[in-house]
């Protein structure tokens, strides 16, 4: 096998992958549903139910106008921390507005507002929701609270905003937010008392309703997944896709799990009270989806008082964090199906970043590591396709000999490999070995929101976006040209001129990508170049000295 057709093996290889993830992005595969037959049966006609019962307080449709009726503006309390700002609506008690105050909306743009990811708005409507059912019915309460206004003051770690139901007869309802300096993780308890002389029955649920965003994609627009997420004690981690939703027929049921809306390095979770069987449901109303879960029925009875909390998590996919709020949450940093190794290398970067204080320089290091792990796999490489290129004036003889005659020149070829003791697949094999790497790498990098806004040097202020002035990729198609001319020249015409294009058609691909991806494949050809000059200079020398 010729080295330029291992080339363009490993060129098709790299947009099969982005392709095969674009697809999964699209058609993530279906959820399995856990239970025996029976209980699916009958879990579904409680999710019907349910379909009937939970419906927003406040539509998509009617948030704004909501928000304005009558002069309502006290009906929303604003609750802000040093990480988080909040609006929560009275009238139910959800929270319809999150902004993310450590995050902007542009990353490139430190001064920008911050990113938002709750919002009541129509054209992106996506709210956190809890509350109480009583016989299948939603009780949508109307709260009263002590101030419209609550910030985390400078001197104190803990604020916590109670939301009571003065007006709900002989149900005495409060439902209490506790933020936490620094904190993401938002504990939502509830506490019921029954002030009448029967039994109340009720069951508390958890969800979210987001509307369905069009995305544009382009052919190598490689994107996050976007869309819904579960974990339950036989399978930590799933994806419940917008489609998935639509259709309606989720039904599960388990302790101590979560679900969660997931976008690219942001996710918001309802995580459920430990050791309590919730389960969960999904639909669909026009466009706007709905992923959540609801617990089992409880009593209460006359004079008693029930409490439960669930806990809510607004934030950034960051792994310590998601770790330490729920079992398998941080699983939702998705780095496909080799996440054991970019787990591994983003252990290796968040070590050294600690030590070197710049994530560029981080990237750079780890790239540096990874070549030297791999040092003598790419070393044999180098040394194969230093002898083949020398080999290429006696190959050429050899066309030259036999002509059209296909037979003799591939029985005089093989023996020429023979006797130089060259092996033609020795250049490529070693390759094959380190895509794994490669590919974990570039899934780590991608999904990392640590790199977000994090600058580099002079003109590289996020290596999450793109570079501005396109230097970045400019370099890395230089760098592949060199490396093409280090290489033994292709042994077909048509082969040479594609293998001379590739270096243009990479640069083009390489436009759009994050810096941080670009910045470790320039600083990967570059070393790459080095080792492999240096190698092909050594075997060289020691072909001339054998002729001495």
């Amino acid at each position: 096998m010729e080295l330029a057709r291992v080339f363009l093996l490993g060129a098709l290889f790299l947009i099969a992958f982005m392709l095969w993830n674009a697809w999964q992005n699209e058609y993530p595969p279906n959820s399995q549903e856990i239970g025996s037959a029976n209980s699916i049966v009958k879990e579904q006609a409680v999710n019907e139910g349910l379909k009937l019962a939970l419906s927003p307080p406040a539509s998509a449709e009617n948030s704004t106008a909501l928000s304005t009726k009558n002069g309502q503006q006290s009906r929303f309390i604003h609750v802000k921390t040093d990480v988080l700002d909040i609006l929560i609506d009275t009238l139910g008690g959800d929270i319809v507005k999150a902004n993310l105050l450590q995050y902007p909306q542009h990353p490139s743009d430190a001064t920008s507002a911050p990113f938002q990811l709750l919002s009541e708005k129509p054209a992106n409507y996506y709210v956190a929701q809890s509350g109480l059912l009583v016989a299948n019915k939603q009780q949508v309460f109307q709260y009263q609270s002590s101030k419209t206004d609550y910030s985390l003051e400078p001197e104190k770690s803990v604020l916590s905003v109670n939301l009571i139901c003065s007006t709900c007869g002989n149900t005495f309802v409060q439902k209490q937010f506790i933020f936490k300096r620094n904190d993401y993780l938002v504990p939502v308890i509830y506490q019921i008392s029954n002030r009448s002389t029967s039994v109340l029955q009720g069951r508390l649920y958890t969800q979210f309703q987001q509307k369905k965003l069009l995305q544009s994609h382009s052919l190598f627009n490689i994107s996050s997944y976007t869309g819904g997420a579960i974990s339950t004690q036989d399978k930590p981690y799933q994806k419940v896709s917008f489609d998935k939703i639509a259709e309606g027929n989720l039904s599960l049921a388990t302790q101590n799990g979560w679900v969660a809306m997931l976008q690219h390095y942001f996710l918001s979770a309802w995580i459920a009270p430990v050791n309590e069987v919730f389960h969960f449901y999904s639909y669909a109303k026009g466009d706007i989806y709905t992923l959540g879960m609801v617990g089992t029925p409880f009593q209460i009875q006359p004079g008693q008082q029930f409490t439960s909390q669930s806990k809510l998590y607004l934030g950034p996919e960051i792994m310590d964090r998601l770790k330490a709020a729920a079992p398998h949450l941080d699983l939702t940093v998705d780095y496909g199906i080799l996440w054991f190794i970019s787990m591994a290398l983003f252990w290796l970067l968040k070590h050294i970043h600690q030590f070197v204080g710049n994530w560029g320089w981080s990237i750079v290091i780890v790239t540096v590591l990874i070549k030297l792990a791999f040092y003598h796999l790419s070393a044999k490489s180098y040394r194969s396709m230093a002898s083949m290129r020398n080999l290429q004036p006696r190959l050429q003889a050899l066309k030259e000999r036999y002509g059209d005659d296909k037979q003799k020149l591939t029985q005089a070829t093989m023996g020429l490999y023979k006797a130089e003791k060259v092996n033609p697949l020795g250049g490529c094999l070693p390759i094959l070995v380190q895509i794994p790497v490669f590919i974990a790498l570039y899934w780590m990098l991608l999904e990392s929101v640590e790199l977000r806004q994090a600058p580099f040097i002079l003109w590289i202020h996020d290596l999450s976006t793109k570079d501005p002035y396109y230097i970045l990729p400019i370099l890395m198609g230089i760098t592949l040209f060199v490396q093409q001319r280090l290489k033994p020249p292709p042994p077909r015409p048509t082969q040479a001129k594609v293998m001379q294009l590739l270096p243009i058609f990479f640069t083009a691909l390489f436009l759009n990508f994050p810096s941080g991806l670009v910045l470790y494949w320039v600083v990967n050809n570059t070393l790459s170049i080095l080792q492999q000059w240096f190698i092909m200079r050594r075997v060289s020398l020691e072909l001339s000295q054998k002729k001495r």
